[in-house]
């Protein structure tokens, strides 16, 4: 009965809400917005509604006084990018998206490649985003993330090894155990662990549940200032934070039963998971921002986002320095595809052995977000954020980022969206999208975008990145 009653009261809201916006009209917003830059883009200032939530969330309080409720509702946005520093597009996206097998030459060439230079990758899947905006009161906001993130730098002999295996240069002589097994042997005399010192791994999943909350703190139409805060409730599917470092291997690693990691002899019940996504970690999160408007064109902001940690308790191993026992049983993969084949990296006959943990406590990828905006006119938008990692834990930034945005819209059905990033995962990028609002009163919103619009014509650019907002719904 609760259940059903349950269901009537969200039916009978969202069918007024459909109702009263057939007598609302949608403004000028600033969040009917695609940018290819996305979290990590010039939106500290510009964001509103559900957009604001994991940027600033003060900005939830930022919306015309017109004494209407303002309702914004999106499904399954989605964003990925992968970077690079010196595969052609084409390999990239082979890479991505292909299990093809490889010819020596092209493991050769994609070994040297791949990896050396380092490769970073994020991706956010957004289920559902909720805000509700009421007059004087303030905005609050729901959003379910599944965050992914990523980082890989090899150097030239760890990812010669990792694609060629025993055919690797740096294997001296391989022999044939008793039940007919290939093993290569390094050199007796080559330190292992100073052939791959500056390498590292990482890799980071993370659903969020985040609820938000920004309200106007005090002001007028020449000064206001807006605040605003997040609670999110995390769990992890996956980590990985191996580090080569001072002629040593160190680090750790849990992932759920779905990659199907086999830790071979290891039977602490701390790696027994019930599920194939049983969770492996659990934790809280907290954001907040504060904006400043002057005349209700010029905008400062700060933030501060992911404050927290996570604390992991399943399949949760650490990596020994016994590297060298490992190599000689490790045989190579043979595609490009790093992604697909993470098992093999990982399991018990890869390149890591492993001891079981009962707990380990890792902090969330904390990052200060600095902006500044300017609303020229009705139809032109300017902004800049500057965003800071505080940590280096996996999914951070690894350096300084800036990011610049340009927000036109020609009518209000339509934006165009363009700008450019650097530093963070990619060196220089030009940000793109464009966002349609449709029948009736504008209620349906949609938008595409792109975190490098040169990537997609350019076959040497190194960013591939795409942007999507198909189910975005505006009632007010």
């Amino acid at each position: 009965m609760n259940r059903i009653a349950l269901h009537a009261l969200l039916g009978a809201i969202l069918n007024s809400i459909i109702l009263s916006s057939s007598y609302g009209q949608l403004a000028n917003e600033n969040s009917m917005m695609s940018y290819g830059g996305w979290n990590d883009g010039a939106g500290s200032c510009l964001f509103r509604d559900y957009q604001s939530i994991g940027v600033n969330p003060a900005n939830l309080g930022i919306y015309a006084e017109d004494g209407v409720t303002k309702v914004n509702l999106g499904f399954f946005d989605s964003y990925g990018l992968f970077y690079s520093d010196a595969l052609p597009k084409s390999q990239v996206l082979s890479s991505l998206f292909g299990r093809n097998p490889l010819s020596a030459e092209e493991q050769e060439s994609i070994a040297r490649l791949f990896l050396e230079t380092g490769n970073s990758y994020t991706a956010e899947i957004v289920p559902v985003s909720l805000s509700v905006q009421f007059p004087k009161f303030g905005g609050l906001g729901f959003k379910w993330r599944e965050r992914f993130s990523g980082t890989t730098i090899f150097t030239t002999p760890l990812a010669d090894i990792v694609f060629n295996g025993i055919n690797s240069d740096y294997i001296d002589t391989i022999i044939i155990d008793v039940i007919g097994n290939q093993i290569g042997l390094v050199d007796e005399n080559t330190n292992v662990a100073d052939l791959f010192n500056g390498s590292q791994v990482k890799f980071n999943w993370l659903r969020e549940y985040n609820l938000s909350f920004g309200r106007s703190v005090f002001g007028n139409k020449a000064l206001s200032l807006f605040a605003g805060g997040s609670v999110k409730f995390l769990q992890s599917n996956a980590t990985a934070d191996i580090t080569f470092d001072s002629d040593s291997v160190s680090g750790f690693a849990a992932f759920s039963s779905l990659f199907d990691i086999n830790y071979a002899n290891i039977t602490d019940p701390n790696v027994q998971l019930a599920g194939r996504l049983t969770p492996v970690g659990s934790g809280m999160g907290f954001d907040l921002g504060a904006t400043l408007a002057v005349s209700e064109k010029l905008f400062a902001a700060i933030s501060v986002t992911d404050i927290g940690a996570i604390k992991y308790t399943g399949n949760l191993v650490t990596v020994t320095d016994a590297l060298q026992d490992s190599l000689v049983n490790y045989i190579g993969i043979n595609a490009a595809t790093i992604f697909s084949d993470i098992d093999q990296l990982f399991n018990a006959q890869g390149l890591f052995q492993y001891l079981p943990a009962s707990e380990k406590k890792v902090a969330l990828p904390t990052m200060l977000h600095i902006g500044g905006g300017l609303h020229l006119t009705k139809q032109l938008d300017l902004a800049a954020d500057l965003i800071q990692p505080f940590n280096k834990a996996p999914g951070n930034l690894e350096k300084t980022y800036l990011a610049a945005l340009v927000g036109f819209s020609p009518s209000k059905n339509v934006k165009i969206s363009a700008g450019f990033k650097g530093g963070g995962l990619t060196d220089f990028d030009i940000p793109a999208g464009v966002s349609f609002s449709l029948f009736p009163y504008q209620i349906w919103q949609f938008s595409i975008g792109t975190g490098d619009i040169i990537s997609w014509i350019k076959q040497d650019r190194p960013t591939v990145s795409i942007t999507l907002s198909l189910l975005r719904f505006h009632f007010e």
